[in-house]
């Protein structure tokens, strides 16, 4: 049975994947302008002729690398911002009004910001990290608060205390809170990273393509790289949620 609903289900998103793909071409041969909206099999064919060059792949492995290095910095200074504000009243309401700002702030705002301040191939890293990092805290941070009482009172009973409370009793028992503030932050990293690429125009970059693409009226290059940083996201989504299923 479990057999068959597996089954079922991967036909339907197949079936799903094909009607969009349909409308696509559809609305491609109704506008006759593939500079504007080339077809699924055009922006296929240009995809796999980026896939040939050298630099299509450098640029993919530098902007993953950013928007690895920048969760992973939003993941240690939103767990560390946790702990001392789990600890301190005073911490946490000094730490309550940035956090608050950044999730309010447009992206567009933090980047152009940025590009004041630092040199265009650290902006899009900075702000991957800013972008994550509030999520990352406000997560660790609940899931500090929401530990059983009964665990507490089983490390005041064995005198468990210091990195030894955190290590074998807050972080198994937030691990729930952690791993939905990764999965909310998968997506949101590589949004707010190619975005700061595309503005910042560091020269590799996925981001960077898009720009000159859009710039040069390259339709399909444009999708092609668009279709590129998808499957990319995405397989970088699973990765991280398989990573977390095994943790």
């Amino acid at each position: 049975m479990n057999d068959k609903t597996g089954e079922k289900r991967i036909g339907t998103k197949i079936a799903a994947a094909l009607l969009w793909l349909a409308v696509w071409q559809i609305a491609s041969m109704a506008l006759g302008k593939s500079f504007v909206l080339p077809s699924p099999v055009f922006t296929c064919q240009r995809l796999f002729q980026l896939c040939m060059q050298g630099s299509f792949w450098q640029s993919c492995a530098v902007t993953l690398l950013r928007v690895a290095a920048g969760l992973a910095l939003a993941c240690l200074l939103g767990f560390a911002c946790a702990l001392a504000a789990q600890k301190n009243r005073t911490v946490r309401e000094i730490l309550a009004v940035p956090a608050a700002v950044i999730r309010s702030v447009p992206v567009m705002s933090v980047i152009l910001i940025a590009l004041l301040c630092m040199k265009s191939a650290a902006v899009p890293l900075f702000v991957c990290f800013l972008m994550c990092f509030p999520v990352m805290y406000t997560n660790i941070l609940q899931g500090f608060e929401n530990v059983p009482a009964e665990y507490r009172e089983l490390a005041q009973v064995y005198r468990v205390t210091g990195g030894r409370y955190t290590s074998k009793i807050l972080i198994p028992a937030s691990m729930g809170y952690i791993k939905a503030g990764l999965s909310l932050c998968a997506g949101l990293s590589w949004k707010s990273t190619v975005a700061a690429e595309v503005l910042s125009s560091p020269r590799i970059s996925m981001g960077y393509h898009l720009l000159t693409a859009k710039m040069y009226l390259e339709g399909a290059d444009l999708f092609a790289w668009t279709v590129g940083i998808v499957l990319l996201s995405v397989c970088f989504e699973k990765a991280l949620r398989f990573a977390l299923r095994r943790w």
